[in-house]
């Protein structure tokens, strides 16, 4: 270790100015190694390897030129290879790396190109910019897509993806919980929805394929073929007082025609699959007969009805109220 007080080298003898040169060159050669109180004058940008604290230092270009005053700025640790210091080769750090805020058209950390990477967008907020524009933010609470950017999810060999992303204009924020069950949900296009469990008020969807179906307290459950085979296709609760009859209330009835006193065709809103349904008929006198004369009055479209009075020779009679049900394969 070497250090010289003053670097100045005054007039004198030969051996003392020989001995002054040899104590500037030895201080320069180890970087005036020593300590900082022995440095005596200093001068601007005057390197010094503080062996004190292992560190090597250099004076600031002004202030106090006294060594007790003057102000070193730390360059890095000696004994240490690069100094401590990160190679641009790259390493480990093991401190805090503070950056810039930057922004999104000059993100504080890119890759090679100086409109992509991360910025701090906000308070908390960190941003990512692809070519100058914001394209999502992420930070302790969401993790956000922006300008209808889609999020895509892609298959075992990445040819093939299902892209995610929201309408042109949403009115209001609205939060899309998936529920705690395996299956598939699909909610606008022709295909199978098929969860275990679906709790909703109104599910729209072409075609359902459900296991059960329950009421929404979960009980009273029936399955699609028991709802298919036992529910009424077509029905009507009509008056044949009235010409033409009228109908109080019917489901897939289009017409009630009238051939007569007590002779009615009921007309479908649908094709039944063939005439080997079911019809339940009633009405409200009890000595009336109500139904099809045939088998020929029964079709695919329609159905013909006649009420006679079974204590008075059958005679063809007109009711109030004239009830029908049909049940079998249909649409």
């Amino acid at each position: 270790m070497a250090q010289d007080t003053d670097f100045q080298i005054p007039n004198g003898t030969g051996q003392a100015v020989r001995l002054d040169i040899e104590r500037a060159i030895l201080a320069l050669a180890s970087s005036n190694s020593g300590s900082q109180s022995n440095l005596g004058t200093t001068h601007p940008c005057q390197i010094f390897a503080d062996t004190d604290n292992g560190l090597l230092k250099i004076r600031d270009t002004g202030g106090n030129s006294a060594a007790a005053s003057a102000t070193f700025h730390t360059i890095g640790s000696l004994n240490t290879a690069n100094l401590g210091l990160l190679p641009k080769s790259g390493g480990s750090m093991t401190g805090v790396l503070s950056l810039v805020a930057g922004s999104n058209s000059a993100p504080s950390v890119n890759f090679g190109d100086s409109t992509t990477g991360f910025f701090k967008e906000s308070s908390n907020v960190v941003g990512f910019s692809g070519a100058g524009n914001l394209s999502y933010t992420f930070s302790n609470t969401s993790f956000n897509l922006r300008d209808r950017r889609p999020a895509r999810f892609f298959d075992a060999n990445s040819s093939q993806y299902i892209e995610i992303k929201t309408a042109s204009n949403v009115t209001a924020n609205k939060t899309l919980t998936l529920p705690e069950e395996d299956g598939t949900i699909l909610t606008s296009a022709t295909a199978t929805i098929s969860p275990t469990t679906v709790n909703a008020t109104t599910v729209s969807a072409t075609n359902i394929r459900p296991t059960n179906i329950q009421d929404s307290s979960g009980n009273n459950g029936s399955t699609p073929v028991q709802i298919e085979q036992g529910r009424a296709k077509i029905w009507v609760n009509f008056s044949g007082l009235t010409s033409p009859p009228s109908s109080r209330d019917d489901y897939n009835v289009s017409t009630i025609g009238d051939n007569g006193t007590g002779d009615y065709t009921i007309n479908f809103d649908v094709t039944m699959s063939n005439n080997d349904y079911a019809a339940v008929e009633m009405s409200n006198d009890e000595s009336s007969i109500f139904g099809p004369v045939d088998s020929t009055y029964l079709t695919t479209n329609s159905i013909r009805m006649e009420s006679r009075n079974a204590l008075s020779s059958n005679v063809s009679t007109d009711q109030d109220i004239f009830c029908v049900a049909i049940f079998g394969d249909g649409n």
